[in-house]
């Protein structure tokens, strides 16, 4: 199932949520929706469900304009930050009730529904908790369940808006693994809304980048981060430093694109530590350069030449590594 989204735009009263937005996804595809809070990201995951309407614009699902369909129209499957699973049922009855609900001329038999959730069940890997209710489940199954609900009616296209916000770092780590390796199995148009750069980086197929209201730059996650449209995007995508060069121009790169040096040789700059940072396989060292208020981050392996014996206070010489883009400051 496509999705084609033509001059989308979207004001709530004076503030412009969404500026003429184009966007085509895929069938089978996963897309990142990707951008600070306030970006609009959400305003068009709604849009796409029929959830808002837009002031102006079209989307249309495989060819077929949808825009005047109500959200029960369209055949969506969602999946929030707050799993909205029902207290009072099992597992088995919240995977179920898409299944229940439906007008009784397409609605399954009991059989064909328990054979359904089974399956669903499995393929999330929790049909050993069919029995359990929600609050017996911790965050990671309630969000896995909340998924095989919304696969249960066989949605043409899913929206996952933060699924994995709620959870603690390590789980959401496992999980979008975990969502990434079930859409090879299932191949869902699916559209997913994210704040996090790591997130979008590992999950989609391709990330949208969107800075108030409007779309900054659209790739695969390797093409997007190598190749960053514009300052907003090279920062957005990652831990960046800035390093000014006269009054009007700067250089852009990443900790780990630094080259280091105890003493003083060619092309490198002085700077003063300021923090030395253990951070496991890799030591981030900050540093302060004359004349600039940012500071620099270099990340290095934890036993570099440069950290023997390295105290704060100390100078260091540092490079960012070549073929950096240079941009006006």
């Amino acid at each position: 199932m496509s999705i084609e989204i033509r001059n989308v735009s979207k004001n709530f009263n004076a503030f412009k949520a969404l500026d003429d937005i184009n966007l085509d996804i895929q069938s089978g595809e996963l897309v990142a929706l990707l951008g600070p809070s306030g970006c609009g990201k959400t305003t068009l995951l709604r849009i796409i469900a029929g959830l808002e309407t837009p002031d102006t614009g079209n989307i249309v699902f495989h060819g077929e304009d949808v825009s005047g369909r109500d959200v029960r129209d369209r055949n969506v499957g969602f999946v929030f930050q707050h799993y909205a699973l029902f207290r009072h049922m099992t597992v088995f009855d919240n995977v179920a009730f898409g299944l229940r609900m439906k007008p009784k001329a397409i609605r399954p038999n009991e059989s064909q529904i328990k054979q359904k959730v089974h399956d669903l069940l499995g393929l999330v890997q929790l049909d050993w908790l069919a029995d359990r209710y929600p609050e017996q489940l911790s965050g990671g199954q309630r969000q896995r369940i909340a998924l095989a609900r919304a696969l249960a009616v066989e949605p043409k296209v899913l929206l996952l808006d933060e699924p994995f916000g709620a959870l603690d770092a390590k789980v959401r780590k496992e999980l979008r693994r975990w969502l990434a390796r079930l859409h090879d199995e299932v191949h869902l148009t699916s559209v997913f809304v994210t704040h996090d750069q790591e997130e979008a980086m590992e999950v989609a197929d391709r990330i949208v980048v969107m800075n108030k209201g409007v779309i900054e730059q659209i790739g695969a996650p390797g093409e997007v981060y190598e190749n960053p449209k514009s300052d907003f995007v090279y920062h957005f995508l990652g831990d960046a430093n800035r390093l000014f060069i006269g009054e009007d121009h700067h250089v852009l790169f990443r900790p780990h694109e630094v080259s280091l040096s105890r003493s003083a040789i060619a092309e490198h700059c002085p700077a003063e530590v300021r923090d030395i940072r253990p951070l496991g396989a890799i030591t981030r060292v900050t540093l302060k350069v004359d004349g600039q208020d940012e500071l620099i981050e270099a990340e290095v392996v934890k036993d570099h030449d440069s950290l023997a014996g390295l105290v704060r206070g100390e100078t260091l010489y540092f490079k960012p590594k070549a073929g950096q883009p240079i941009a006006h400051g």
